[in-house]
């Protein structure tokens, strides 16, 4: 049975009308304006393009900087590079160096895709409800087209897929992300038989970072992306969940983004195939980032630039 959804008459009622996201856009291009001028054309003929992936851009962009993780606008951003080197400065002491740096990669799904996907118009004009898709194809379609670009990099590697949709809040969160991970759970129950089955399974089809082989072995793919950064955009805030890849070729270190939910393998490699997650907190109800904070945060920026 497909999940059930039930939105208010009017869910844009419960935005922050002074902050919307042509602002934190806006404070984005100003941004590469002062420090990046470079990259400030190359963004605003995205932005015009695909203005999708110019919110995905500055959305990372903003969370990052309110996490203290100090991202630059790589120099080949544009031209096939990744968007941002970070490094995570964990003591007041902290200096950059290479085993506290990582890069990010931005990427949107598009409100068309969303709708497509999850039957969820992009307007909410009334009362309504009803069956919706998830959007683990979508991840696992992103997780696959970004591999190439992240693996010239001898870091870690992050990737950040950002939905803004008016239903994104429903389709990011605690339960979705751990469906990234291990596509969507089923039960089963053989016919005739008295006991219930209480194990849940998943077939790893749509999983972003594990598979099963032909003789029915979990082993890990994508190892190019050390963990992805699913953000819900939903009006006054950005609701940010993360996934950790079980054997990455260069580890994510979680303390570089405390506040950040990780789910990851608590058992790797996988015994009997059976898999355990834990979140690296207790309740997993995600980062939740308010877009006036990332205001009073860059109104230095702005008068500078």
């Amino acid at each position: 049975m497909r999940p059930i959804l039930c939105l208010p008459a009017n869910p844009r009622s419960v935005m922050n009308e002074e902050i919307r996201l042509d602002d934190i856009v806006n404070w984005y291009s100003e941004h590469l304006r002062g420090n990046h001028p470079k990259n400030l054309a190359r963004f605003e003929a995205d932005r015009k393009r695909d203005y999708e992936a110019a919110v995905a851009e500055a959305i990372t962009f903003h969370v990052l900087s309110y996490r203290n993780v100090h991202p630059e606008v790589h120099e080949e951003a544009g031209t096939g590079g990744a968007d941002f080197v970070c490094w995570a400065s964990m003591n007041p002491f902290a200096k950059r160096t290479s085993q506290n740096e990582f890069i990010v990669e931005a990427t949107a799904i598009s409100q068309e895709a969303v709708t497509r996907r999850s039957g969820i118009p992009t307007e909410i004009t009334g009362l309504g409800g009803g069956a919706i898709g998830l959007l683990t194809p979508n991840f696992w379609r992103k997780a696959q087209r970004k591999c190439e670009q992240l693996k010239q990099y001898r870091m870690p590697r992050v990737l950040s897929i950002v939905s803004s949709h008016v239903g994104a809040s429903v389709l990011i969160n605690s339960a979705t992300a751990f469906w990234a991970f291990t596509s969507e759970e089923f039960f089963r129950h053989e016919i005739g038989k008295a006991e219930a089955d209480p194990n849940r399974y998943a077939d790893l089809k749509n999983s972003v970072f594990l598979e099963l082989t032909a003789d029915g072995k979990i082993v890990p793919r994508r190892k190019e992306i050390s963990a992805i950064l699913l953000i819900a955009v939903d009006g006054a805030a950005s609701t940010v969940f993360g996934m950790l890849h079980p054997e990455p070729e260069y580890p994510f270190n979680v303390e570089f983004l405390p506040d950040v939910p990780f789910l990851h393998v608590a058992n790797w490699p996988a015994l009997d195939n059976r898999l355990r997650f834990l979140w690296a907190v207790a309740h997993p109800s995600g980062l939740n980032v308010r877009h006036h904070q990332l205001a009073r945060q860059l109104v230095p920026n702005r008068s500078s630039a």
